[in-house]
């Protein structure tokens, strides 16, 4: 899936989304308007498996900064708006990808995907997002210099976020053992 945020001059959030009712539309925006002048679009599904998808790119790093500039009340109010989302929709599933122009220390873009089908699960990743503040800059400090974006996974055996893949010039580089590597090596490895 493409970057959708903005130029890392702009002030604009992106919200999209597809199968959200006109309450969850009017409150997630209104929360992000609260912070952000908001670019939102509906877009068409493009996934059977998932009755709604929630994508929200904040042009702002992860890190405490965020959460201060955003305010905690209103990532509660985000993160209240896609539990009940995923409740209301149960095994139907709901896509959701929570973007950041960067992270604190860093300049790549970071993306927190959440493709639980199981309503616990899907919380408990939501729930922990805020938790990451201190680890995320370590763990990428070592993310591949002309880094595109970095796509973070939620182990829903462990209940951790952990880096998973780094976009480098049109290739994937994989989060091994505490190291990016390119993908032949991570083949080798897994050998």
């Amino acid at each position: 899936m493409a970057s959708l945020l903005p130029s890392s001059s702009s002030s604009s959030a992106v919200f999209r989304y597809y199968g959200a009712s006109a309450w969850e539309i009017e409150t997630l925006y209104d929360t992000l308007s609260r912070s952000y002048d908001v670019q939102d679009s509906e877009v068409p599904a493009d996934d059977p498996q998932f009755v709604t998808m929630v994508e929200i790119g904040f042009p702002s790093p992860f890190g405490e900064p965020f959460f201060q500039e955003f305010t905690m009340e209103s990532w509660f109010k985000v993160k209240g708006v896609l539990k009940d989302m995923k409740k209301r929709r149960g095994r139907k599933g709901v896509k959701t990808y929570i973007r950041f122009a960067s992270f604190e220390g860093g300049k790549t873009p970071v993306v927190f995907p959440l493709l639980s089908k199981g309503d616990r699960q899907y919380e408990m990743g939501v729930e922990k997002l805020e938790y990451l503040v201190d680890i995320v800059p370590l763990q990428l400090k070592t993310v591949p210099k002309d880094a595109e974006e970095v796509w973070y996974s939620y182990e829903e055996a462990t209940f951790k976020w952990s880096p998973a893949t780094a976009m480098v010039n049109g290739v994937n580089y994989l989060y091994k053992n505490n190291e990016w590597v390119p993908p032949s090596a991570a083949k080798k490895s897994s050998v």
